[in-house]
């Protein structure tokens, strides 16, 4: 599944988590960066997936590109929500 949506993901990410990601250039930035985006892919398609019906639609005769975005923003919110608050507990345990 290539959308113009998908062509995205991985600037949003960028974007939403660089608060809660490691200052720097470091090799840890860029490691939590690629696992958010990761989770963010798997998920959004986890629940497009979830929402087609269960004959054999595809995705763009079922889906518009509005649809898969608000897919996209409901699952970067969840999975923000999630990675922030183990950056928040990592936060406590190391300081």
């Amino acid at each position: 599944m290539k959308s113009d949506i998908e062509q995205i993901i991985d600037a949003r990410v960028a974007v939403v988590f660089d608060d809660i990601l490691p200052d720097g250039g470091s090799d840890a930035r860029s490691e939590v960066l690629k696992g958010a985006r990761d989770l963010v892919r798997t998920v959004w398609i986890s629940k497009i997936y979830n929402a087609l019906p269960k004959d054999k639609t595809t995705i763009p005769e079922y889906f518009l590109d509005a649809e898969l975005e608000q897919f996209l923003n409901e699952t970067i919110e969840e999975c923000y929500s999630v990675i922030a608050s183990i950056a928040e507990r990592a936060k406590d345990q190391f300081s």
